[in-house]
């Protein structure tokens, strides 16, 4: 059984002993369960299944919630990972119709030649100005991973390699993500690129980002443009080289539907491999009904990226489950009533504007021991009620509650899980005079409860 505690309940019978329980120093205590964290969750998970890659996360896409992280904030190279925050910038180009899906990509004899370099993650491009449109270079990127379609699309919307990294910086730090190295669009170390490099950094240089920032892109990138994850899912496309060839476009992601290392849970998304970043994933996939994204970065093959991802995913699936602590449409505090300030009414009932849920370990869901409380802008009256001030329209939000468990932890921080409030009817508000005068009778009734205590305990 779920044990919850919320302080409101707490207040209604201790407030009128608060003053003198505080000046004695002595404050109820609640007894806690036994519960793990998610920091010890995950090294659980990471003691007993041996995961491959050095660094990785998982979140859920909607709401943020880690569900494991691995040395998540270390920097790290992501190889064409990269690729998901060039793709990010061309979206957005696409979004504000700066750019068309049928827009005309030119193709210099330099990117044309680098699309046939040995060894290079690429889809052969002819050198022209009206034969690739934007919308066959995004399947060449997505599908195949191909280097030199993200650079002739960096070149088209930035002027160069270099500008249009500019712009991925300015996106990240859109995003609040601040630690990272960029050297090249596609993801290659900078003396892979095709004009050999920026000046002044090292030929070996890669692109680096923690497994938290990139979590934190691709769950922006996916609500934003789906689109990518639609793409993501086709395991093999035809892409016309020019009219008398085709070439085969085969998806990397050996976890998708049908392929080597298949999981059918598994939605997307991108892999990278770099000398020094080793094999790397982003994989989404479904759990519980909820979206997941998962990182993983730095296997030492292309086999235990999958199998390792794969191992993760199963691993959760098998010790997590999704806990609702809270349904739709259902009562705060069980029904019981809320104060209003300064309405036609003096108290109001709230609900709870969507499920609130959060994954937890299957060994503590049963038993865990869950605490509730509100930001500091919540006011109380001296009866201990949480209190509102009218209006109050209905089904519009009045306030958050915010749930404390040990294991709870969002990607921004954030170590409380929130639960949207609203009134389950309208309140309209009350001339001034007549608030002063409620006020007034508040006050008298709290220090008459305070004398009754006085007398009585002494």
């Amino acid at each position: 059984m779920k044990k919850r505690r919320n302080k409101e309940i707490l207040k209604k019978w201790i407030f009128p002993c608060l003053i003198l329980s505080s000046f004695f120093g002595i404050i109820p205590q609640e007894a806690k369960a036994e519960e793990v964290s998610l920091q010890n969750f995950s090294e659980q998970l990471d003691q007993t299944y041996q995961f491959p890659f050095q660094t990785g996360i998982v979140i859920n896409q909607q709401t943020g919630q880690i569900l494991y992280e691995k040395q998540a904030d270390q920097l790290h190279g992501i190889a064409s990972l990269t690729k998901l925050l060039s793709l990010y910038v061309i979206y957005d180009y696409l979004a504000n119709d700066k750019l068309q899906l049928d827009s005309k990509v030119s193709i210099s004899p330099e990117v044309a030649a680098h699309s046939r370099a040995e060894g290079l993650s690429n889809v052969p491009l002819q050198a022209g100005d009206d034969y690739y449109t934007v919308d066959q270079l995004l399947d060449a990127i997505i599908i195949a991973s191909a280097n030199s379609a993200t650079v002739a699309l960096a070149e088209k919307i930035a002027g160069s390699e270099d500008q249009f990294i500019q712009l991925m910086e300015n996106k990240l730090k859109e995003l609040h993500i601040s630690d990272y190295q960029l050297v090249s669009a596609s993801g290659l170390h900078s003396g892979l690129r095709m004009d050999g490099g920026k000046e002044g950094v090292s030929p070996k240089a890669e692109n680096q980002l923690s497994a938290r920032s990139i979590a934190v892109l691709v769950q922006h990138l996916l609500t934003d443009y789906p689109d990518v994850q639609r793409r993501a899912q086709i395991t093999d496309k035809n892409f016309k080289v020019s009219d008398q060839i085709v070439y085969p476009l085969q998806n990397s992601n050996q976890l998708l539907p049908g392929m080597k290392y298949e999981t059918k849970q598994v939605t997307g998304l991108k892999t990278g491999t770099e000398e020094k970043a080793g094999a790397c994933l982003v994989a989404t996939f479904r759990m519980n009904q909820q979206s997941i994204i998962a990182v993983t970065l730095g296997a030492p093959s292309d086999k235990e990226r999958f199998l390792g991802t794969k191992k993760l995913l199963k691993s959760l699936e098998n010790h997590l489950v999704w806990t609702r602590f809270a349904k739709e449409g259902s009562f705060y505090n069980e029904g019981h009533s809320v104060s209003v300030y300064g309405g036609n009414k003096v108290i109001t009932r709230l609900q709870y504007q969507r499920d609130v849920a959060c994954f937890l370990p299957k060994k503590h869901s049963e038993d865990v021991n869950v605490w509730s409380d509100f930001e500091n802008s919540v006011q109380y009256n001296t009866e201990g009620q949480l209190e509102i001030k009218a209006p109050l329209v209905m089904d519009k939000k009045v306030a958050d509650e915010r749930l404390h468990l040990s294991f709870y932890e969002n990607i921004n921080g954030q170590k409380f899980l929130k639960a949207p409030l609203s009134p389950t009817e309208e309140v309209k508000a009350v001339s001034l005079g007549v608030q002063i005068t409620r006020k007034v009778h508040e006050t008298i009734q709290f220090i008459m409860s305070w004398f009754r205590y006085k007398i009585a305990y002494g």
